[in-house]
Order: structure tokens, then C-alpha cells, then sequence
């Protein structure tokens, strides 16, 4: 998958908004449990102000409970929108490679921090009613009750405030997003260009060598036409100055002979089960690197016909230089001969045991 989504900027706004998802919760049980204090008001108060703009310029008419609720509320749903359609693949496959959705939802957070900002304002200003509780002449026995902060208050200002904190981390992470995205897409169009271009110059570099081996081909057809030598026969014996080719047998074949005892089958099958790790390491390596020379070798002979100037021929003389560097890389093919050698001593160690085995059922039977 394209993101790893824990760990993108994506996932950290899908965790920021479960956070504000549990805190908005937490916010809407604590407020709730506190507005029987409305009505306690009202029937002292009714919807008078108590010591208001004609006492000591101070105007409070009564908890503004209800628009803290709306607040949360709306903000909740919000935000399990947000999360919602984070999780899905149209965000992932669609959102995300737009260049608006991550502003828009720099907006929906910088909203949502604002709303919460006010909400924690007005449940701050209802707690110390409008500030009438600072002041001694207030604090009747009467008005005390209206005065005391509960527990719950308390913690539901705390996590007023918290979450005031996260939406606007979500909203500078949706910020992070934007550039992040925005880079990724540049990014991509750069490697779908580069990926081009190196289509193009292997494809010359394929027909560059197909027309120097056709050459290649008819000129030692000319001089073979032209020299007409008769084969030279062997009359039963070697010519002079002729040097035979040796033959090199391997190692194996000499070091592991036939099987005649339990003993060497155990020894044979200890040396098979020691290199047999190794042979599997070094035989997935190889192949590895084989698959992608394979698929290089595919995709020159996909590539369109001819350059379009001398720098694009520098270039592709320069990449071919390179590809053959790799292609003849010392360390790759020891590795390479190192894992066909195994191969082989394995088969045969293998055979021997088989054999072996075989004979000893006879024997039984």
C-alpha cells in the first residue's frame, strides 16, 4: 500500500481525531451532569442580572450551558466525519492525491478550534458567574452553592482546553499534509519523466547493438568467403604443437564417493543439511538480481527508436556503461558461480544418499 498509514501524516490526523472523539465525549458527560445548576438559578434568579450594569459592572444572565452542549455536539459529529472518511480508500486513492481536500480540512480544524475556544470561554465565564463570584458581597449563603466549582466542572474545563489543543495540532498537521502530498505528487511526476527518458535511451542502446552485431556478422561472412581453407584431417594421431583442453573435474565427485557404512551417510547427510542453508540464502540473492537484469533486458526491447540529439547518445553510452559495470560485477558473479557450484555438490551428496538408502531396503527386503 502507497502509505503506511500509522505512520504518515494522514494516520496522526486519524489519531488525533479519536482523541477528540473521547475527549468530546468526556466534555458532553461532564457538562450534562452539571445543569441541574440552571434550573437552581432560575428559580432564584428568574432571567434578571443580579448586581448587573446599574451594581458593579458586572452582567450575568444566567449558564450558558446549552450553547457549550451544541458546541460539542456539533463539533463530534464533525470530527467522526472526518475520521470516518479517513479510513475509507476514496480518501486514500482520491482525497489525497487532490490538492484542496488537505486546506479544506485545514479549515474544518481551524473552525472547530474556534468553536471549541468559545465554548471553553462561556463554561469558564459560568463557572465564576460572569466574575459576580469574585466578588464578597455575592457570596451570600444563598448564592455560595452557585459559587462552588464541582469536580466535574473542573474536569470538564480541563478538557475543554485539551481538546482546544488537539484541533488546532490537527489543523497545523492537516497543514503538514498539504506539503507533504504535494511534494509526494512532484516527486511522482519526476520519476514518471525520468522513467521515460530511460525507456528512450535503452531503446537506442537496443538498436544500436542489434545493427553492430548484424554488421559484425556479414564482415566475418565476407572473410570467411574469401579465405575458403580446407578443413585440416586428423590421420589417427595428435598434430604437432596441438594442446588438448583439460578437464576439470570437481571436487565432490573425488570427496564424496559412494556410501558404505551408516556412518558416512550421517557425515554426507550433516555436510548436505550444514550447505544447504547457504546454498538457499545465495540461490534467492541470485535470483533476485537475475529477475531484475531480466526485466531490464524486457524493457529495452519495449523502448521507441531513436534519440533526438548528441547529448541524449552521451547519455545513453554513459547509462550502458553502468549497466554493464553491474551486469559484470565481480562480487555478483562469484556469488553466482559460488551458488551453481553448490547446486551441484548438493545434487550429488543427495544422489549418494539416495542411493545408499536404496540398497540398504534391498537388503532388508
Amino acid at each position: 500500500e502507497r502509505y503506511a498509514y500509522m505512520k504518515s501524516w494522514a494516520g496522526l490526523l486519524r489519531v488525533l481525531c479519536a482523541a477528540e472523539l473521547l475527549l468530546g465525549a468526556a466534555v458532553f458527560a461532564c457538562v450534562t451532569a452539571y445543569v441541574h445548576k440552571d434550573s437552581e438559578w432560575y428559580s432564584v434568579f428568574g432571567l434578571t442580572q443580579p448586581y448587573g450594569p446599574g451594581g458593579y459592572g458586572y452582567s450575568y444572565g444566567g449558564p450558558r450551558t446549552p450553547f457549550v452542549l451544541v458546541a460539542a455536539g456539533m463539533a463530534w459529529v464533525v470530527t467522526i466525519a472526518l475520521l470516518v472518511l479517513g479510513m475509507s480508500m476514496y480518501y486514500r486513492t482520491i482525497l489525497l492525491d487532490s490538492n484542496w481536500w488537505p486546506l479544506t480540512e485545514f479549515g474544518v480544524n481551524v473552525a472547530l478550534f474556534l468553536l471549541y475556544m468559545s465554548a471553553a470561554i462561556v463554561y469558564v465565564n459560568d463557572t465564576n458567574r460572569g466574575g459576580l463570584c469574585y466578588y464578597q458581597l455575592f457570596k451570600t449563603p444563598v448564592n455560595v452553592s452557585f459559587c462552588r466549582v464541582e469536580g466535574g466542572q473542573t474536569a470538564a474545563i480541563v478538557f475543554l482546553f485539551v481538546t482546544v489543543v488537539l484541533y488546532l495540532i490537527s489543523a497545523v498537521v492537516s497543514l503538514k499534509l498539504w506539503r507533504h502530498e504535494g511534494a509526494r505528487r512532484h516527486r511522482e511526476l519526476l520519476e514518471r519523466e525520468l522513467s521515460h527518458e530511460v525507456r528512450t535511451i535503452f531503446f537506442f542502446l537496443l538498436k544500436q547493438y542489434e545493427s553492430d552485431d548484424r554488421l559484425r556478422e556479414e564482415v566475418a561472412y565476407k572473410q570467411l568467403k574469401a579465405v575458403e581453407r580446407k578443413p585440416e584431417l586428423l590421420n589417427g594421431h595428435i598434430p604437432a604443437g596441438h594442446i588438448p583442453k583439460p578437464i576439470v573435474m570437481p571436487d565432490y565427485l573425488a570427496k564424496y564417493p559412494a556410501i558404505q557404512t551408516n556412518e558416512m551417510r550421517d557425515r554426507y547427510k550433516a555436510v548436505f543439511n550444514d550447505q544447504f542453508a547457504e546454498y538457499k540464502e545465495l540461490s534467492v540473492e541470485v535470483h533476485a538480481v537475475l529477475k531484475k537484469f531480466d526485466e531490464l533486458d524486457a524493457l529495452m526491447r519495449q523502448l521507441p527508436h531513436h534519440p533526438e540529439s548528441i547529448y541524449e547518445q552521451e547519455r545513453i553510452s554513459k547509462v550502458l556503461q553502468e549497466y554493464k559495470k553491474k551486469k559484470n560485477d565481480p562480487a555478483f558473479l562469484e556469488k553466482k558461480e559460488r551458488c551453481e557450484y553448490l547446486k551441484n555438490k548438493l545434487s550429488h551428496i543427495k544422489q549418494r544418499i539416495q542411493d545408499y538408502d536404496k540398497v540398504m531396503n534391498w537388503n532388508v527386503e
